[in-house]
């Protein structure tokens, strides 16, 4: 069995690094727009402390930018991830039974922490991030114009983190941990003043001149309705093509 040593390098895999500050890092990559869920500034758990950035570069993709870390220029690239929700999967650089390989890593992200594991490898090493920036993501995309929030993806998410919590999809403790976690993130865009927009296809839209469906909702003034809606799409008792029945 090939030894793992979870030591991440930079060797050929990017260009010259340059020092890159935590304040550098967030007005070059972090600043002024709405962030997705892992995006932010991340510090590791372990004996040795490493921070690093993580932007968006094109819609689901992701890279990690180095700002401290005993093996990696400050500045040089960390990994690229690709995915939404709680769940990102892609490669970052490292030493395999002394040898520098790009491998596959999946991250999962539950209550602002990044564990990230190497699914091709049998390692007890455990691997975990928190979020030291922004703290609170919600607030941070509220507070810079980010109000809409997505019903159907904010769905995704509360399915992914009951995935990783280890229920069973199809089952009815999952869709009560779903329906949960949904109706906890309704309560707050409600306190943050946030829409919620459904995106899809039909012709239920308030707001629609095609077959695209856009449907606005104001969590302080349609929170139970809003809530209804999820759980039955959750549940599978409507679809997006027909809301009718929500």
């Amino acid at each position: 069995m090939k030894k793992v040593i979870l030591i991440l390098v930079a060797l050929f895999w990017c260009n010259v690094g340059f020092a890159l500050s935590q304040d550098q890092a967030i007005n070059k990559y972090l600043s002024d727009r709405p962030l997705a869920n892992i995006e932010g500034i991340f510090k590791s758990t372990g004996k040795s402390v490493s921070i690093m950035a993580i932007t968006k570069t094109s819609s689901n993709n992701f890279t990690c930018v180095a700002i401290k870390n005993r093996y990696i220029q400050s500045g040089n690239l960390q990994c690229n991830l690709t995915g939404s929700g709680n769940v990102y999967r892609g490669t970052q650089l490292v030493q395999v039974d002394g040898q520098t390989q790009n491998i596959n890593v999946i991250f999962e992200i539950f209550n602002g922490s990044i564990n990230w594991t190497i699914p091709d490898y049998n390692t007890t090493q455990q691997n975990s991030y928190v979020r030291i920036w922004p703290t609170n993501i919600d607030s941070h995309n509220a507070n810079l114009g980010g109000n809409n929030l997505e019903m159907i993806s904010m769905i995704n998410k509360a399915k992914d983190t009951c995935k990783i919590l280890g229920f069973t999809e199809g089952t009815d403790k999952f869709a009560d941990c779903s329906l949960k976690l949904y109706t906890q993130r309704i309560e707050l865009a409600a306190q943050n003043n946030q829409q919620v927009v459904i995106q899809g296809q039909g012709s239920t839209s308030t707001s629609s001149s095609g077959s695209n469906v856009m449907t606005i909702y104001d969590p302080v003034r349609d929170n139970n309705a809003l809530i209804k809606r999820g759980q039955g799409l959750i549940n599978g008792n409507c679809t997006l093509g027909d809301l009718s029945n929500c």
